[in-house]
């Protein structure tokens, strides 16, 4: 697939698909073969870096008449409508790439086995044999002893913040009690 997608070297084989494109477009128009020759390298140019299998996509569309993008078919494709044409097949592919590269690099689940699965139940019922204790030994907090920590803390950080904003609540109050007034007075 990325040999596929891999940009063409070969200017030849680029070359083969642009003049059959262009055979039907060019047909009683009497050019030389410079003139020729100029042609098929602007497209050559335009399509340097994209990959032969989409050129030769793109080349059936237009031999087709069923290309992805909107194109008239009373002229022949500029190098900017064929390149574009190119890009626009390369994205299902390059999807699909995308695609195989998750699936190649996805990580692989070994369902547990019986003696894995016995393993945790046993481990499982032991602790709640225990009453869920974290460490062996150490008993639980009551839920008593649990209310009285919370409620310490909660006066220490009222004492902290006690002393840290007393002039700010001050301050905050007034300045609420002004908004307030403004307020009442831009009502009425």
């Amino acid at each position: 697939m990325r040999a596929e997608l891999a940009p063409s070297q070969r200017r030849d084989h680029v070359d083969a698909m642009v003049s059959r494109v262009l055979l039907g477009f060019e047909q009683g128009r009497g050019r030389g073969a410079d003139e020729e020759e100029v042609l098929v390298s602007e497209y050559i140019a335009a399509l340097k870096d994209l990959p032969l299998a989409g050129i030769h996509g793109a080349a059936e569309r237009f031999r087709n008449g069923q290309t992805l993008l909107p194109w008239s078919r009373r002229w022949r494709p500029s190098p900017a409508e064929f390149a574009a044409e190119v890009r626009e097949g390369l994205i299902p592919k390059r999807a699909l790439l995308v695609q195989i590269k998750r699936i190649l690099e996805a990580e692989v689940y070994d369902p547990p086995t019986d003696e894995d699965r016995a393993k945790v139940a046993a481990a499982a019922a032991s602790w709640l044999n225990r009453g869920g204790e974290a460490e062996p030994g150490r008993p639980r907090p009551s839920p008593e002893a649990v209310a009285a920590a919370r409620e310490d803390v909660l006066h220490e950080h009222g004492a902290k913040f006690r002393e840290v904003a007393v002039g700010s609540l001050a301050q905050l109050a007034a300045r609420l009690d002004a908004k307030a007034a403004l307020k009442q007075g831009a009502d009425a």
